[in-house]
């Protein structure tokens, strides 16, 4: 074997251009297909680092397809008493609070989680400082206490053991650290500090059913249930629920999600879409292989028949000719393993920036496992039928023709053509997916907004509720700063919102002044959005009718709101909304629906991603008639980003010197992250289309080649029987001209049934678009063309008299 392995070095090293070709061609096959992998195991494959994190379940309630919604608090309560599938359901609600009282440290907004007791039950790791909760601090008035991040243990704390006792400030309110968990610890969404949900569990507008304020409930499956018997029960209770609670739990179901596919479910079609792209690219560059082994060896016919001759077994040759194929693999496999691991800053440049998963892509064991597997494959691929065919020939046919060698056998040369022919079919399936999947990446681009999100700039803020307690104090404080922020050189205009498009959301119902109040779980819905200052303006969203709001609109004044085009059109859709009320809930504590009249009519937004949830109307509030503490604030302005955020860092300074900002971002960067999966799909897409297209033009242009080198004695008959040189170009731009003729109809058969799995990743685009079929034909055509002028070319110029002399 030792022999054979440096038999088939030296044989590669004799013909070097050879060797390169089918090095470079597979590597680049077999690295395309280590660098979707890699992404592939690290986003879906890899298992969460918490024990049996197959039993974990994310859990919330729906009211059908694209309705998805979080856990009304008395319902976690009832699911927790009568679910029997799981061994710990905890509940958990996501908020953002200001750190501040470490010594040495500015103030700054950290994530928190108000989570029971039994979440770190669910989650299954133990902390490794200190304790979670006790029982005991684990229900209503129980003492402040807080469990910390590793992140933020060494980020604040620089690992002091000492943390434990340690009293931090949360939003102005003291909390002890009674413990610190391990880093894998990140859960619910990149948490740096847990606290007690239990403590403040008596919220009136928590305890009400109808509220769902933003909680969502993880269980850990009991050993021996699983996911379908879990949801059967979930449902049943539900179902007892909606009996109980036709009111609020109407049509409201249970949804149980295992944890991983909670996280990156999403993506699952599309990686899966890419990893089967990359597939076929791998196919094409094995039967561009295929047809250049079969070359190479029917050039060495007489080679391997003076070995038959002299005793050596077809098995002899064949093994030969396959170890040469698999050094060929390993060369090209550990060559493509490189340029994969070259293309992982750029995969993670590309990926949807709020998943972590997408940049933790390593190429650890697994990936090189993959790498192996898949280059003694395409070893096996393209390398066994060319062996096959080479081991089959005439020896005393071979040994006369000389090193020439003999001509092929029909069956030979319709392998060869049917090669091409899959070459083909393939790169005009990928081409087609390619072109669809870039025009819906356009559409998406070029979606209607409703803002103009360039030269915008956002930057957020959390304001503690114990000391901005009541909506006078909220408004002192944005006042000055838009007045300050207004005098900043370059600023244009400036406003405040208390959930902007792209961050966040608030649902509330609503009905119309002279209908009845609708059950709270048939209500009206509308997206609630709280704002201040030259909020329309900052997004240069019009107002098509009435006014915005005024210095007028007070706490004390009647309740006014305005409402976009979308709201009009659907509940206004023949007459003037302006005058008329509806009652609001605009999620002040000490009142319900307020009867607010419309005195504005503004264009549609878009505040959420296209696949994040079906558009809602949107009701606009004032900020001095609807108390909110978690803020953005909106900048127009000419002046450079860092510059800006340099100047409000310094305006909050001077207003409140203990509160943080975050998230200062360009508007048009979270508009551009809602491009993520898009942009990923639609580049790697075209680049394997590319590499499709290449590949297929080398492959035709190399058979076309060859077969013109082996009817030069044809060719030359005929030239000297009086053909004329386009007779001969004619000659063989047929035959290329033949196999895309044939290889198109498959095509068009693959194009069609991969447009349609297509389709739901697709933004605005029919899976069936007769330009793109038309333009993409038009693109292989030429393509074909030019690999065969070259062939057809050189075989018009042949010397017939020399030709036949050769022979």
């Amino acid at each position: 074997m030792l022999d054979d392995v440096r038999y088939a070095v030296r044989q590669l090293a004799k013909n070097p251009s050879f060797a390169i070709v089918a090095i470079f061609t597979l590597a680049l096959g077999i690295g395309a297909n280590t660098a979707i992998f890699s992404i592939v195991n690290a986003v879906l494959l890899r298992p969460l680092s918490y024990p049996d994190a197959d039993r974990i379940m994310v859990l919330n309630e729906s009211s059908g397809p694209g309705q998805d919604y979080s856990v009304a608090l008395p319902d976690y309560f009832d699911w927790r008493n009568d679910a029997k599938s799981f061994e710990h359901l905890a509940c958990t609600h996501k908020e953002s609070r200001n750190l501040s009282g470490i010594p040495g440290r500015e103030p700054e907004r950290i994530s928190c989680n108000s989570v029971t007791r039994d979440f770190f039950d669910v989650i299954g790791l133990a902390p490794q400082l200190g304790r979670t909760f006790s029982e005991d601090e684990d229900k209503v008035g129980a003492p402040p206490v807080a469990v910390i991040s590793d992140r933020l243990w060494q980020r604040a704390f620089n690992r002091s053991p000492d943390v434990i006792g340690q009293s931090i400030t949360l939003h102005d309110s003291s909390f002890t650290v009674i413990g610190v968990m391990p880093p894998q610890m990140t859960s619910p969404q990149d948490t740096d500090v847990w606290l007690s949900l239990m403590r403040r569990s008596n919220n009136t507008a928590w305890l009400n059913r109808a509220y769902h304020p933003m909680m969502f409930v993880w269980g850990r499956l009991k050993p021996g249930a699983d996911v379908d018997s879990a949801r059967a029960e979930m449902n049943t209770i539900a179902a007892r629920l909606e009996k109980t609670y036709p009111d609020t739990n109407d049509k409201v179901k249970a949804v149980v999600t295992p944890l991983l596919e909670n996280m990156v479910g999403k993506y699952r079609t599309n990686l899966g879409l890419l990893l089967g792209a990359v597939g076929l690219v791998l196919l094409i560059a094995c039967a561009n292989l295929a047809n250049l082994f079969a070359a190479r060896g029917a050039a060495r016919e007489r080679e391997f028949a003076i070995r038959a001759a002299v005793g050596a077994s077809r098995a002899q040759i064949i093994r030969q000719l396959l170890i040469e194929s698999f050094v060929i693999a390993l060369l090209g496999g550990t060559l493509g393993f490189f340029m994969a691991l070259w293309a992982r800053a750029g995969l993670i440049a590309l990926a949807p920036q709020d998943i972590s998963r997408f940049h933790e892509i390593s190429f650890n064991l697994p990936v090189l496992i993959f790498t192996f597997i898949i280059a003694s494959i395409t070893a096996v691929l393209f390398g066994l039928w060319p062996a096959w065919q080479t081991s089959r020939a005439d020896v005393q046919l071979a040994l006369k023709a000389g090193s020439q060698g003999s001509g092929e056998t029909p069956s030979a040369k319709r392998t060869r053509d049917w090669l091409v022919i899959g070459q083909i079919a393939l790169t005009l399936t990928l081409l087609i997916a390619a072109a669809l999947v870039l025009k819906s990446f356009a559409r998406l681009q070029s979606l209607h907004l409703g803002y103009e999100p360039r030269g915008l700039f956002t930057v957020r803020f959390e304001l503690p509720w114990k000391t901005y307690n009541d909506r006078d104090k909220i408004v002192t404080f944005t006042r000055a700063l838009l007045d300050r922020v207004r005098a900043s050189p370059g600023v244009q205009s400036a406003g405040i919102g208390s959930n902007a498009p792209l961050m966040g959301g608030w649902q509330t119902g609503f009905w119309r002044e002279g209908t009845p109040k609708p059950a709270p779980a048939q209500m009206l819905n509308a997206d609630l959005e709280v704002v201040t200052g030259d909020y329309f303006a900052t997004f240069k969203t019009p107002l098509l009718r009435g006014r915005v709001f005024n210095e007028r609109d007070t706490k004390d004044s009647p309740r006014v709101v305005i409402v976009d085009q979308a709201m009009v059109d659907q509940y206004f859709p023949s007459e003037d909304p302006i005058g008329k009320r509806i009652a609001v809930d605009a999620g002040n504590d000490d009142e319900s629906n307020v009867m607010s009249e419309i005195v504005g009519v503004v264009a549609r937004m878009r505040f959420h991603t296209v696949d994040e949830m079906a558009p809602l109307p949107v009701i606009y509030c004032s900020l001095a008639q609807a108390q909110r503490t978690s803020l953005t604030l909106l900048v127009r302005s000419t002046s450079g980003f860092a510059s800006l955020q340099r100047s409000i860092r310094d305006t909050v300074a001077l207003i409140d010197p203990t509160q943080p900002m975050f998230d200062a971002r360009p508007m048009f960067d979270r508009v551009q992250e809602t491009w993520g999966t898009q942009r990923l799909l639609s580049f790697l897409f075209s680049v394997f289309a590319g590499l499709a297209l290449t590949l297929a033009t080398i492959g035709l242009y190399g058979l076309l080649a060859y077969t013109t080198l082996k009817r030069v004695r044809e060719i030359g008959i005929r030239l000297a029987l009086g053909a004329r040189p386009g007779q001969i170009r004619a000659l063989v731009l047929s035959h290329g001209l033949k196999l895309l003729l044939i290889g198109s109809m498959f095509g068009l058969v693959a194009a069609v049934a991969l447009s349609r799995a297509l389709q739901s990743v697709l933004f605005e685009v029919r899976g069936i678009d007769p330009r793109i079929y038309l333009g993409v034909g038009a693109l292989l055509f030429a393509a074909t063309f030019f690999a065969s002028w070259i062939p057809a070319q050189r075989a018009s110029r042949v010397d017939p008299i020399v030709a036949l002399r050769t022979e």
